[in-house]
């Protein structure tokens, strides 16, 4: 009996396959839609797959004969040894001429089942992710100040020891990323920043450095920004152009589709996530024929969603939020408005997941919703 299941356990072994590691082509695919419907991509540009895979170089990629909106790779990538499961991709971006990057985080990939007993990968997305539901409906303005007082360069961690200039750079056009190293002859990417009363500057001489910077329609909403002191004066740069803090750490903004004019204060050096300090008003001119509170959204969310609420006539308004248990947490307008649509960002990260309700008042109308943060 012992000798027969042991046979038995034997023929099970020999009938059983292992998967092998084994060779995967990659090919690319970009979906460049929007930025094709925005203006910022024209034909002449050149859009590349730049990573890890291959030192962070170009591999560029062709206009589809099919599709004119999608750029594919006319050669392969190989990963060699990759099983199911692997990440064979860990850090790449899609590019386009002259120093267009996706913004966020490095994207990765992952060797699925298809694609192991294809031998080949096909990575495709849009660029930036983007969709007519995550871009911006119109061109938005967005003011951004940058408090300089006591700035510390983060390179020899020195007080700079004069502040002439401030300049900005980003991934999200007209935003534009230097190269590694923030190059003296690149100071042409930059966006300079005022400090004269001009320029939206409101008081000269403050070392608080304003631009206003407008982003096109078809624009995704999240934007990553940094500044830099005395870009190009090596004298005066506390070592390096990329002086506000250490490099991928960025300053992040989240736009919305009804964004037009909007408004974010900085201090140099304090990067994360950001809110604007004020609210948006409904560029359309036309004026709400009766109150009204949206739902938020996005909703759920985590950290911040955005509130919209219409009043047909000018008075005061407050909107506030409160927990479970009806204690005010935030105050999110508290002045007279006109008569309008307006729209305001909740940023929620110094509380816990839980139920919230958000209630508006002004003159005889009030009206209260509920919302839900989920950590």
């Amino acid at each position: 009996m012992k000798k027969l299941l042991y046979m038995s356990f034997l023929l099970l072994l020999t009938g059983l396959t292992f998967a092998q590691p084994k060779n995967i082509l990659v090919n690319w695919e970009c979906n460049m839609e929007i930025e094709i419907l925005s203006g910022r991509f024209n034909t002449s540009d050149t859009v590349a797959a730049r990573g890890n895979f291959n030192g962070w170089g170009r591999h560029d990629l062709v206009a589809s004969t099919l599709d004119p909106n999608l750029y594919v790779s006319e050669v392969p990538d190989t990963v060699f040894d990759a099983e199911v499961g692997d990440t064979i991709i860990t850090g790449y971006k899609f590019f386009y001429t002259p120093s267009n990057w996706e913004g966020g985080s490095d994207r990765r990939y992952i060797l699925t089942q298809d694609d192991y007993n294809n031998g080949s990968a096909v990575i495709s997305r849009a660029f930036n992710d983007g969709t007519l539901q995550t871009v911006t409906n119109q061109p938005t303005d967005v003011t951004f100040t940058v408090d300089c007082n006591n700035a510390v360069s983060a390179i020899n961690g020195q007080p700079f020891p004069a502040i002439n200039t401030v300049h900005m750079a980003g991934g999200t056009p007209p935003l534009q990323w230097p190269d590694l190293g923030w190059p003296d002859a690149q100071i042409d990417r930059m966006i300079p920043m005022y400090d004269d009363g001009t320029h939206g500057d409101l008081t000269a001489s403050d070392k608080i450095f304003t631009a206003v910077v407008t982003f096109p329609a078809y624009t995704i909403f999240e934007i990553q920004y940094k500044y830099g002191i005395n870009y190009g004066d090596a004298v005066n740069n506390g070592g390096g152009n990329d002086n506000e803090n250490a490099i991928g750490a960025n300053h992040v903004i989240d736009l919305f589709a009804l964004a037009w004019a909007v408004q974010v204060d900085n201090v140099f050096g304090t990067m994360g996530n950001h809110t604007f300090t004020t609210d948006v008003k409904d560029p359309s001119g036309s004026t709400p024929i009766a109150y009204s509170l949206d739902q938020n959204f996005p909703n759920p969310f985590n950290p911040s969603t955005k509130i919209t609420y219409s009043i047909p006539a000018e008075g005061f308004v407050s909107l506030d939020v409160y927990n479970s248990i009806g204690q005010k947490v935030a105050s999110l307008v508290n002045e007279s408005k006109t008569a309008g649509t307006y729209t305001v960002n909740f940023d929620a990260s110094d509380l816990t997941s839980g139920i919230y309700f958000y209630k508006i008042s002004s003159g005889s109308f009030t009206e209260t919703k509920k919302m839900i943060l989920l950590k």
